[in-house]
Formats: structure tokens, sequence, C-alpha cells
């Protein structure tokens, strides 16, 4: 699997934060991201905010990332590594990016997934921009790396040539913080393009399990912690309970097994019961996504 990790917060050489709020046509400059990521297919998506990130995870707690917090001057690479720590054991390779680069293509992100080598990172004219691709047996010699020049250095360190995959994409290289000329970007953006945005709800009496859902179990299965779960998506507790509650209550059985206490909120198990369903949506989506773009492709092509 594939995942991607956008830092939207931490310290770089020459400024301090990013703009992930910053509208970038008719959406945040962080919204833009995710939304260019999941059309490329990719399903895990994380993004580091600081500690007191509530404008950024109301940004997007609604489209069913994962939220990793950071200290209000931590460093950028810092911010990396927590995103690679995290998804070390996740994925086969991780997209890094920020949030101030957010007009890259749909299909430079398809063209990065689809290059060889263990580092590869886009580029136009020969000049380098983002999002960078490395290879989860790369994780770990940017996770131990100590020396100066963030991301790049740490890239530098690891003795291994980058290959630079050549794009025909300015948005690589266009920095919303810095430049303001970038309106013919968006204008011919692939966001511009009609796509099928794919929303299923499985319901009984009522509609009880979609993506929020799923990710909500996923999250606290990697947890054991349903408050932990709730916090990594951005949503309250209550949310995050009344959502159990009614997964529950339609399907007539528990999916989770909780031991209430303590300020984590006690300990959570999903139930096997929770793993059937949760195995059984992850086939059924895979396979509703794959047919619904088919039709699509039929009826709106050209």
């Amino acid at each position: 699997m594939i995942a991607a990790l956008i830092i939207a917060s931490g310290k770089t050489s020459t400024r301090d934060g990013f703009v992930p709020h910053r509208e970038v046509g008719t959406i945040p400059a962080i919204q833009r991201i995710i939304i260019l990521f999941q059309r490329a297919g990719i399903e895990r998506i994380v993004v580091v905010c600081e500690e007191d990130g509530a404008k950024t995870e109301k940004l997007a707690s609604h489209m069913n990332v994962v939220f990793l917090h950071s200290q209000s001057d931590a460093e950028m690479l810092d911010n990396v590594k927590a995103g690679l720590a995290y998804l070390q054991d996740k994925c086969t390779a991780a997209l890094v990016t920020h949030s101030d680069v957010p007009l890259y293509t749909v299909e430079t992100v398809r063209t990065l997934i689809a290059s060889e080598g263990p580092i590869c990172i886009p580029a136009i004219n020969g000049a380098t921009g983002h999002p960078l691709l490395l290879r989860s047996d790369q994780f770990q010699p940017v996770l131990t790396y100590k020396g100066e020049g963030g991301l790049a250095g740490a890239v530098r360190a690891t003795g291994i040539q980058p290959n630079l995959v050549e794009v025909q994409d300015e948005g690589i290289l266009t920095n919303v913080y810095y430049d303001s000329n970038y309106t013919h970007l968006v204008n011919n953006h692939s966001l511009k393009e009609s796509y099928p945005d794919i929303r299923v709800r499985i319901a009984k009496e009522q509609p009880f399990y979609d993506a929020g859902a799923h990710l909500l179990l996923q999250l606290t299965e990697e947890t054991n912690s349903l408050r932990q779960a709730c916090r990594r998506m951005g949503i309250s507790y209550g949310k995050g309970r009344a959502i159990i509650s009614l997964i529950e209550q339609q399907l007539g059985y528990p999916i989770l097994h909780t031991q209430q206490g303590g300020k984590t909120g006690g300990h959570s198990v999903v139930t096997g019961d929770g793993k059937k369903l949760m195995s059984n949506y992850t086939c059924f989506m895979a396979e509703a996504k794959q047919s619904i773009l088919e039709l699509f492709e039929k009826h709106f092509s050209g």
C-alpha cells in the first residue's frame, strides 16, 4: 500500500509554519492535496499538524485522514519523522509533501507511484519539487538522521541517488506561500476535471457504516483506544462513541469490547464480528470503486 504524508506545521530554514488554510482555487490548500491523493487512489493519508491544530483539523476532519500532532516549535524534519514512524509498518512507500505545495497533478502522483527506485523525486527541466516518494526501506535512515539540511539532508545522507522523475508539471515547484501567480495552474489543474466522488454507506433502518466509521475502527484497532482513534481523526470522543453505538444498534451485536476508566478512556478491542465487518467493507469498496470508475468512463468520457 502506498500512503501519503502531509506536513502542515513545523519550522523550516526560512520561516515558521505553513498555511494549510490558504484558499487555492475554491478550497483550502490542505483539502486540495488530500483530494488529489485520494483521486490518485491513496487511502491512508496522514496529516501532521500542531498540538493545538484545531483549525487544520476543522478543515479536513470530514475527509477520512489521520492526524498526528507536534509541538509548535518542532522542525519540519521532526514532523516528517513522526509521520514516517507512524507509517513504517503500514505501507510499502509514502509520498511526502507539505501543505504549501498543493498544485501538482494527479498524473504526477501516479507517475511517481509507478516509478522505480527507493527514492523518487519529480523534476521539471532539472528542478526538483514535491512530492517525494520514499520506499519503506528508506524510512529508517531518515528516522535516524541527526544532521542538517532537513529532509533533503536526510535523503543525501542515505547515499542513494534519487530517481529524478521528469514531469511536465509546474505545480511541483509552486509554493503558495511565496508565489502569487498560480491562477493558470489552478485553471488547468487535474481537479478541474470531473471525477466520481464515491461515498457508499451501508444501511438497515438507518445508514450506519461508511468510510469514516471504517477508519474509526481501523484506528481503534491500531491504538486499542477509541478515544485515541477519535483524536487521530479530529473528532470528539462523543461523536466517535455515537458512531460505534449506531453500528452496534443496527447490526444487533457488539463490534467493540471496551473497558472504561482512566484519562485515556480505557481499553478498546475490535471484536471478531467487527474485524469481519472491516474486512468485508474493504473488499467491497475496492471492487465498487473499480466498477464505478469503469461506469464513469463509459458514460462521461469525452
